[in-house]
């Protein structure tokens, strides 16, 4: 995903109405995908001559893509270029059976050879790089994957470079504040950017104190407070922190299942500043995550003994366990299951034998 704010980026170039006979937008961060094609919709057409010169099809409502490539070589009326749209190309022909590779033979053609005066967004969330769609739109037009962030200061990166492209100012601290309430997904972290940048107002830097009143604790950074609760042995405040994640969710599998991961994902990330000496630096380094972030962990990783940390990675792995085994009773109580967790982690069952 192209995250360059220069005024040579492809996203840049459409704004300025500068626009390529092909784009090939793909991948499952769907906010980001549409944010392309509003742009493109805004600098490709005439509102005036929209019902002539822009058409949208959808893969799984044609039976070829002869309908797709009969739209791209008609004439704009009384425009300068026609706007046509093609969601789910794989899905082509599945509504009468197995799908057919070479349905789309045609349609990479045009791709490697298109209509000057058209403008072809290709859109899907089930093809990959390899597709053949991919490779015949790179040599003629723009290709754009669109992913979720795996890194933390990708996601900080992300956020300064689309602050920069929709011209906002923001400082570098509201920026790392965004990316730990809401984490590391391109959508989420653009809509938080957004949400900030409307609070603070026409023209107004956006500073950590718009972003604290208007960007909520994403599940991240509760799983954040609920680590820390556990490493301090603060079992009450941990549970407390489970039940208010739970008020908020839907109380049953869908919110443990997820839940587990990040606290697993946490384990390890603290399991990690152990392993470098609880040095912030280095934390931030192996990690990939803002300074801040790294001290954060350094901190909440003297909270755990060594054997206090591996006592609740491996309760945690059990419960992991008996969620994805078919546990009856973890099963219909997630919650009191994660709440035995944090009572074992936290020393807090007394006389009664861990499991």
């Amino acid at each position: 995903m192209t995250r360059s704010g220069s005024a040579s980026s492809p996203l840049a170039k459409i704004k300025a109405g500068e626009l390529a006979p092909v784009y090939v937008l793909y991948g499952a961060e769907h906010a980001l995908i549409r944010v392309w094609i509003d742009a493109i919709r805004v600098a490709a057409v005439d509102e005036n001559f929209a019902a002539f010169n822009h058409e949208r099809f959808a893969g799984r409502d044609l039976e070829g893509p002869g309908k797709v490539l009969e739209a791209c070589m008609q004439v704009p009326l009384m425009a300068k270029r026609r706007l046509v749209e093609l969601d789910e190309p794989e899905a082509i022909g599945k509504g009468r059976g197995p799908a057919n590779p070479k349905l789309l033979d045609t349609l990479v053609a045009y791709l490697a050879a298109p209509n000057p005066s058209t403008v072809l967004v290709v859109t899907s969330a089930g093809i990959d790089a390899r597709s053949r769609l991919v490779t015949a739109a790179k040599k003629t037009g723009v290709v754009e994957k669109f992913e979720g962030l795996r890194r933390n200061d990708d996601a900080l990166l992300f956020v300064q470079t689309q602050a920069h492209e929709v011209g906002i100012a923001i400082d570098s601290d509201a920026a790392g504040l965004i990316v730990e309430r809401v984490g590391t997904s391109p959508s989420a972290l653009a809509a938080a950017l957004e949400q900030a940048s409307l609070y603070a107002g026409v023209g107004v830097r956006v500073t950590c104190e718009h972003v604290a009143a208007v960007v909520t604790d994403s599940r991240d950074a509760v799983v954040f407070d609920l680590t820390d609760a556990v490493g301090m042995g603060r079992h009450e405040r941990a549970i407390a922190v489970l039940r208010r994640m739970f008020s908020q969710g839907d109380r049953g599998m869908g919110e443990a299942v997820p839940l587990v991961g990040l606290l697993a994902r946490q384990l390890r990330m603290l399991m990690l500043a152990h392993g470098v000496g609880l040095r912030a630096g280095e934390v931030a380094s192996a990690a990939g995550v803002p300074p801040f972030i790294a001290s954060k962990l350094v901190e909440q990783a003297r909270q755990f003994g060594p054997d206090r940390l591996r006592r609740a990675f491996a309760a945690l792995v059990r419960l992991d366990g008996d969620l994805k085994g078919g546990s009856y009773v973890v099963n219909h109580a997630p919650e009191l299951a994660l709440e035995r967790w944090i009572l074992e982690s936290c020393d807090a069952l007394g006389a009664v034998a861990r499991r």
